[in-house]
C-alpha cells in the first residue's frame, strides 16, 4: 500500500496515474483532474468493494503522466488501458475509435459530419470527442452558426431539392442549382476557422450580445446567448494530446542533480500521446550539453526516427546531430529546441512530468532545479523602484531557510546611477551591498528582480570582486498576449523552463513580490519625505 510520503511527492495535476504491484507489474491505470487528490483516496478509510480491496492491497508504487487538461488524460488513459491491459481495469472487448467531426473541404460543396474513421483524403477532421452525445450536441451549434450541408454524398448527389434544413435557414442548399460556391465556400472557411480554435471575434461578438441583452432587460436572451458563449468555450478547446494525422514526435526534457541527468520522454505518434519514459544517466566530465548530445547520438542510433525531435535545451550539437537523424531516417525531420516558439508549450508538458516527483525538500529542490552551486540556506532578493526616473530606490529583502527575515531588509537610495536606468541600478546596489559587511553574510544565492540585463549586471560584479555565489533573475515576460513570469539563469541564452506548479517557481514569485511589495513601500515613504522638503 502506497504512504503519505508517495503521495505528497505527486502534482495537484490533471493526468494518468499508473498503479504498479511489487514485481513493477502495471495493476490498475486511471485518470484524474486532480492526481494527488484521486491516488490519496485510495488509501482513505471507508467502504471498499472486494476488488477495491485487493487493488489497494497489491499497490505497491505509482507512476503519473500529466496532461494539459482533463480531456487530454481521458484519451491518454484509453490509450494506455489497450496497450497494457491492467489486471484490475474494465476490459474493453471492442477497439473503437472516438467520434471526430470531418469537414471535406477538397469537395465543391464541404459537407460536415461525424465519423469514426481517420484517413489521410484531404479533409479537415476535428476532435476526437470522446462521446458520440459531445459531437451531436456540438452539430447542433454549428447549425445555427454556419448553414453548410450535414448530408453525406451519397445521398447530396440524388438531392434534387432543398431538406427542411433549407426552410429552417440551417443549410444553404448547395444542392439546388441556385447555390453560390464562392458564397458557400466563405461560409466553410470561417467555420474551419472556427473549429480550429480562431474563435475570438466570435466570443467577443456573444459578449456583447449578452452584454446588449442584459442591459434591456431581455434576460432570457441573455440566458441563451450565455448558453452557447460556454458551449462555444468548450467545444473549441485546444487538444495537445490528439492531433489527427499529426506528425510523429520525441519530445524530451532534462535536468542536471547531484548524481547525473534525469530525462523524460513524451511519446507522440500520429500526434497521440502514446507514452512517458524516464532515463537516468551519468554526467560526462565534458560537461551538462556535451552528456544530452551524446545520450541522444546513442538512443537514436538504434531507434527509429520520428518526424520531429523537441528538446528542453539549447545544446551547440543540434545542426550535427539532426544530420545525423536525417541520414539515418533517409527522409526529412526537424530538431526543435527551446526557441522555437511552437515548441515551447509541449516542452512545458515535457517539464511538467520531469518535475512531478521533485524533493520537496526546498534547498535541495533549488539547487536542482536552478543549477546551483550548493543548497541554499541565505537567499536574498533585489528590486528596483521609481517614478518615471525619480526617487530611484533599490531595496535588499532576506529569506533565511525560505521564510522572510525582516531584520536584515535593507532600503538603498541611489545615488550615481542615471535615471531610468535599471541596470546601472542594481549594479549599484550589489556593489554597494558586497562591499558593506555590516549588511550580514553574503548570501547563497542572488535573485534579482529584472531580465537578462539586470542578471548579466550583477554577475560581472560578482566575478569582478571574486565571489563565487549564485545569482538568477526573474523577469515578466510576454507570451501569447499575456504577461508570465520568466527564470533566467547566467550563460544560458533562453529562460529556465519551470513548471508553473513547481514549489521552486511559487517560491521564487513569492519571494520576488515580497522585494516588490517593499520596494514599493520604501520608495513611496522616501517620495513623500523629499515632496515636504
Amino acid at each position: 500500500m502506497l504512504d503519505e510520503t508517495i503521495i505528497n511527492s505527486i502534482p495537484e495535476s490533471s493526468g494518468v496515474y499508473i498503479f504498479r504491484d511489487k514485481d513493477g507489474n502495471i495493476i490498475y491505470i486511471g485518470k484524474a483532474k486532480n492526481l494527488k487528490d484521486r491516488v490519496r483516496s485510495y488509501i482513505r478509510d471507508g467502504e471498499r468493494d472486494p476488488k477495491t480491496k485487493r487493488l489497494v492491497n497489491n499497490i505497491k508504487n505509482v507512476e503519473t503522466i500529466l496532461t494539459g487538461n482533463e480531456k487530454e488524460a481521458f484519451l491518454l488513459e484509453s490509450n494506455l488501458i489497450k496497450e497494457n491491459s491492467p489486471r484490475y481495469n474494465i476490459d474493453l472487448k471492442d477497439d473503437k475509435t472516438y467520434v471526430s467531426l470531418k469537414l471535406t473541404i477538397n469537395e465543391k460543396f464541404p459537407a460536415l459530419y461525424m465519423t469514426r474513421k481517420i484517413e489521410d483524403d484531404g479533409a479537415m477532421y476535428f476532435g476526437p470527442y470522446p462521446h458520440a452525445k459531445d459531437v451531436k450536441e456540438v452539430l447542433k451549434l454549428i447549425q445555427g452558426l454556419y448553414p453548410v450541408r450535414k448530408c453525406k454524398d451519397t445521398v447530396f448527389r440524388k438531392r434534387k431539392k432543398p431538406c427542411m434544413l433549407s426552410e429552417l435557414n440551417k443549410c444553404l442548399a448547395p444542392c439546388t442549382d441556385n447555390s453560390d460556391e464562392n458564397s458557400y465556400r466563405v461560409v466553410v472557411e470561417e467555420l474551419a476557422d472556427f473549429l480550429s480554435g480562431k474563435n475570438e471575434k466570435l466570443l467577443k461578438d456573444l459578449e456583447r450580445r449578452i452584454n446588449e441583452a442584459s442591459e434591456k432587460w431581455n434576460f432570457e436572451e441573455a440566458k441563451h446567448l450565455k448558453e452557447r458563449y460556454f458551449a462555444i468555450k468548450g467545444m473549441v478547446e485546444k487538444q495537445h494530446v490528439h492531433e489527427h494525422l499529426g506528425k510523429n514526435r520525441d519530445v524530451w526534457a532534462f535536468l542536471e542533480g547531484e548524481k547525473g541527468i534525469r530525462m523524460v520522454l513524451l511519446t507522440f505518434r500520429r500526434g497521440v500521446l502514446l507514452s512517458k519514459k524516464l532515463f537516468k544517466e551519468s554526467l560526462m566530465k565534458s560537461g551538462y550539453n556535451e552528456a544530452i548530445a551524446s545520450f541522444l547520438f546513442q538512443y537514436y542510433s538504434s531507434r527509429p526516427i520520428p518526424d520531429e525531435v523537441i528538446i528542453s535545451e539549447a545544446i551547440e550539437d543540434v545542426p550535427f546531430l539532426e544530420r545525423y537523424l536525417k541520414e539515418r531516417k533517409k527522409g526529412n525531420m526537424r530538431m526543435l529546441g527551446p526557441e522555437n516558439r511552437g515548441a515551447k508549450e509541449i516542452i512545458g508538458l515535457a517539464i511538467e512530468n520531469l518535475h512531478e516527483l521533485e524533493p520537496i525538500v526546498p534547498g535541495y529542490a533549488f539547487k536542482t532545479a536552478l543549477h546551483l552551486k550548493k543548497e541554499p540556506e541565505r537567499i536574498e532578493i533585489y528590486d528596483i523602484s521609481h517614478t518615471h526616473g525619480v526617487n530611484p530606490t533599490g531595496v535588499m529583502v532576506v529569506f533565511t531557510e525560505f521564510k522572510p527575515d525582516k531584520k536584515g531588509y535593507r532600503v538603498f537610495h541611489i545615488k550615481s546611477a542615471p535615471a531610468m536606468d535599471d541596470v546601472a541600478a542594481m549594479t549599484e546596489v550589489i556593489q554597494r551591498r558586497t562591499a558593506n559587511e555590516k549588511l550580514g553574510p553574503l548570501p547563497d544565492l542572488f535573485i534579482i528582480d529584472g531580465g537578462k540585463g539586470q542578471l548579466s549586471a550583477v554577475s560581472k560584479v560578482l566575478k569582478t570582486l571574486n565571489i563565487d555565489r549564485d545569482a538568477i533573475s526573474i523577469a515578466k515576460g510576454q507570451s501569447r498576449g499575456s504577461m508570465e513570469d520568466l527564470i533566467y539563469i547566467p550563460n544560458r541564452k533562453n529562460p529556465l523552463l519551470l513548471p508553473k506548479a513547481s514549489p521552486v517557481f511559487k517560491d521564487i514569485v513569492k519571494m520576488r513580490d515580497e522585494a516588490h511589495r517593499f520596494a514599493v513601500t520604501s520608495h513611496r515613504k522616501w517620495k513623500r519625505r523629499t515632496d515636504l522638503e
